[in-house]
């Protein structure tokens, strides 16, 4: 084998090398990060224009309900609010007991 078949070899081998390493410092880095844990996941999520149609609500009221009594988050993509259909129907039956 040619000297130069064996230098090209082992720059590839070096760079290989290289890159699992920099994949195993990023798995680590990964591995320390927080868990975060989406408290609506399962839900129906709506946004407010619709879930205020559907259950025959102000907007103002649903985004107050979202804020206030946890039933919805704001979608860190867009900023606009998603409420969970489960818990503004939970919060409508609330209201009827009282």
């Amino acid at each position: 084998m040619a000297e130069t078949d064996i230098a090209r070899r082992v720059d590839e081998l070096e760079r290989r090398l290289a890159r699992l390493e920099a994949d195993r410092r990023l798995d680590d880095d990964i591995a320390e990060l927080p868990v975060v844990v989406d408290s609506f996941a399962g839900e129906t999520m709506l946004e407010v224009t619709e879930a205020a149609s559907r259950f025959g609500l102000s907007e103002d009221t649903i985004r107050f309900w979202a804020r206030t009594y946890n039933c919805g988050k704001k979608d860190v993509v867009t900023g606009r609010w998603l409420v969970s259909v489960e818990r503004i129907k939970a919060r409508i039956n609330s209201r009827k007991r009282r």
